[in-house]
């Protein structure tokens, strides 16, 4: 292994450039397992679970956004080690794939958030009929940031 090469700076720049770009994550693998507070955890398991259910309660919304929040991390900590660590192009390679797989994971949870959110906000629109569609958004976002206070 000490014969392998180290990733040059150009090869490092464009494999972050990458992870910046817009819906580049759309069609990567999301990783079987990832380790996440020293614990193995079958992500693609779990995403693939999550992703096929068919309603969410309020727990479940709590849990992913705690889920979400690690996935954060363990992102932030593989695309540091990529942008810092003095590796070979290959570990270079697989930390990007790693990257690259639970990014596409954050985005199907956030999809997921996002459209159950719209649709509790849907479900309950009918406390305040006759109220536009802005003003319904505006009060249910000001009575949430109220709430979280």
């Amino acid at each position: 292994m000490e014969n392998e090469e180290k990733i040059t700076d150009n090869q490092r720049n464009v494999l972050l450039n990458k992870l910046h770009r817009p819906l580049f994550w759309v069609g990567e693998h999301i990783p079987e397992e990832i380790e996440i507070k020293g614990k193995n955890v079958k992500l693609h398991e779990i995403i693939w679970e999550i992703i096929n259910k068919t309603s969410f309660s309020r727990k479940d919304i709590e849990d992913i956004e705690v889920f979400l929040s690690l996935l954060r991390e363990k992102e932030h900590e593989y695309e540091g080690a990529l942008e810092h660590n003095d590796i070979s192009s290959e570990e270079a390679k697989n930390l990007f794939n790693q990257t690259a797989g639970i990014m596409r994971a954050i985005m199907d949870l956030v999809q997921i958030e996002e459209e159950t959110r719209r649709k509790n906000i849907q479900e309950t629109k009918h406390v305040c009929e006759g109220v536009e569609e802005k003003e319904w958004e505006l009060f249910v976002k000001d009575t949430k940031d109220k709430k979280n206070k």
